[in-house]
């Protein structure tokens, strides 16, 4: 069948040119679909007229009647059709068709998919598509019937009676019913939409072959157990059959909501990280050398953390906290941060307060509050000495005293208004004599390490810049809808996580 929305590969119903599926949103060439939607008409009435006088397996009562409930099952069927990915529909509206024809004869198999093919008609934006529908679901259940039939004169068996014959012919029907459907529908594409026969015919054949083969094989139990048992039988199969088809697209809609969850929570994180460079690009306008120290110290974090053979997670969060580890000082005045003589002690109180003043902020961001925690004690000492909460040895997180380490190292060997930049040689030799009372000997030998075999533009800081190595937080902390906290070892946050 055809609609207006996006190809479906239906299973065993393959494709619909329905508002639930189709081949693309605009509509091309409506009025030659509506010619071919009549031609198809006529041949549907030529089929019905041709199938009337042909005898049928049972009386005439019976046949409408099985017809009828069999019309029915197929509806309910589609009603609980399954689309996965967008493109494959998992559906049994056909096996009712099928059953029709291997047991009931010609014309109440047409009559079964004259139902499937009106039913939702309502839901179609044309009377052009439920013409053709219309058409292609008749004429597809002819064809099958034409082939069941063709095939009991040739190797002959009873109608009824289950025979390897039997099955033979209805899975010979069921895959010329689905081969007529699939090529009326790639005709309906291209007649309103354009769409080139053979690139759709290369883009579902392997779908549509998966389909063909589970619903043919089912289809055939169906046949045999109606054969043995009776329709009662069939309907006690039926019934777990659509229970279990609606439970699965309980759980598809369900994967579907937790799809869009993901992706509004990609875009959160997004806009997160965005917030956070903007702020930092703020305070670079009020201290230049900001952004550039910020970038050299999450470079350095990032390596060290490499060095240490980290988890992605912690590399990545000792990365952004290296990015943001300065946040705070957005309200630190700027008389403050510029001033090229000593400060006083009122002037340091406020420098001291900016460790706690990011990590407030990024504590308001749930993405970032295990980076806030990174942050907060990156002023910290083994001592005692540090700021601002004054905590010493395992109280500070180790990524703290990673990041402690690349911030005071990146700060020596920068020219500041108050002093000039000492050497990396000498900056090392400075970090090595606090080892072990201020800062982790570990992590000063880590940087040490990481530094041996580098060139002067990377010791001195200069071989990144901000955008650079924000974008590459960016792309890396993104986490795929995962919230960035809890990397700090620190008890774990009281928030939801996000879906993933």
């Amino acid at each position: 069948m055809v609609s207006d929305s996006s190809a479906r590969a239906v299973a065993p119903k393959y494709f619909s040119l329905r508002k639930r599926a189709g081949l693309c949103i605009l509509e091309k060439r409506p009025q030659t679909l509506v010619g071919v939607g009549i031609l198809g008409a006529l041949c549907s009435a030529a089929a019905f007229v041709y199938a009337l006088g042909v005898p049928v397996a049972v009386s005439p009562r019976e046949a409408l009647v099985g017809a009828l409930i069999l019309a029915v099952l197929a509806v309910v069927s589609e009603e609980l059709s399954v689309t996965v990915s967008g493109r494959v529909t998992i559906a049994a509206s056909n096996l009712p068709t099928v059953l029709a024809v291997m047991f009931l004869g010609a014309w109440p198999a047409l009559v079964v998919a004259a139902v499937v093919g009106l039913w939702g008609c309502w839901r179609d934006a044309s009377l052009s598509l439920t013409v053709y529908n219309f058409a292609n679901a008749v004429c597809s259940a002819f064809v099958a019937w034409v082939v069941f039939a063709a095939v009991q004169a040739a190797i002959g068996f009873s109608p009824g009676v289950l025979t390897w014959s039997l099955l033979f012919a209805g899975a010979a029907a069921n895959i010329a019913y689905e081969l007529s459907s699939l090529s009326l529908v790639a005709v309906g594409a291209r007649l309103r939409y354009g769409t080139e026969v053979k690139s759709l015919w290369q883009a579902e054949a392997l779908p549509f072959a998966r389909s063909l083969v589970i619903l043919t094989a089912l289809g055939l139990t169906v046949a045999a157990v109606y054969a043995k048992a009776g329709g009662f039988a069939v309907a006690l199969l039926v019934v777990p059959l659509f229970a279990a088809q609606y439970m699965f697209k309980l759980l598809v809609r369900e994967k579907e909501h937790a799809a869009i969850q993901e992706e509004l929570t990609d875009k959160y994180l997004e806009m997160n990280i965005g917030l956070a460079a903007a702020m930092v690009v703020l305070l670079d306008s009020k201290d230049q050398y900001t952004a550039q120290h910020s970038a050299a110290v999450a470079m350095y974090c990032r390596d060290m953390a490499t060095s240490l053979k980290l988890s992605d997670d912690e590399r990545n969060a000792i990365h952004f906290a290296g990015l943001l580890h300065d946040l705070g000082k957005v309200g630190v005045p700027d008389a403050v941060l510029r001033k090229e003589h000593t400060l006083t002690a009122d002037e340091w109180s406020l420098i001291r307060q900016h460790p706690a003043k990011g990590a407030e902020v990024l504590s308001h961001i749930v993405a970032y509050q295990g980076i806030a925690d990174i942050v907060l004690y990156h002023h910290e000492r083994i001592d005692g000495s540090g700021y601002p909460l004054g905590v010493t040895g395992d109280k500070i997180p180790e990524l703290s005293k990673i990041l402690a380490v690349a911030d005071a190292y990146h700060a020596m060997t920068s020219d500041r208004p108050y002093r000039a930049a000492l050497s990396s040689f000498e900056a090392l030799r400075e970090l090595r004599a606090s080892a072990g009372t201020t800062f982790d000997a570990k992590y000063v030998e880590t940087l040490a390490g990481v530094l041996c075999d580098k060139g002067l533009d990377y010791r001195n800081g200069s071989a990144t810049g901000f955008m650079e190595e924000f974008e590459y937080g960016r792309i890396n902390l993104r986490l795929r809808g995962r919230p960035i906290a809890d990397l700090s070892g620190l008890t774990p946050q009281n928030e939801r996580p996000a879906a993933t």
